[in-house]
């Protein structure tokens, strides 16, 4: 997935803060990650499935960096 389909996402999960959605990436066959909007913020929780880390953006560019690196770790991502 490219970095601007996942910024895409991202803005879309956040317009959309009111509702619990919760969207899973994955490297290859296997699930690497969650991502969610805490409920009634515009905070986003990316979960590393591997490792169990949690981390919270208010930043959706960053989040989608992040997710971007753990999704295609052998690219590099351009921000805008």
């Amino acid at each position: 997935m490219s970095f601007e389909s996942i910024k895409e996402l991202l803005k879309t999960m956040r317009f959309y803060h009111t509702v619990n959605i919760v969207q899973s990436f994955h490297r290859g066959e296997k699930a690497c990650l969650t991502v969610k909007c805490v409920k009634n913020t515009r905070t986003l929780e990316v979960t590393f499935i591997d490792t169990a880390k949690v981390e919270y953006f208010d930043c959706f560019e960053a989040a989608a960096a992040a997710i971007h690196q753990a999704i295609n770790p052998n690219t590099q991502t351009q921000t805008s």
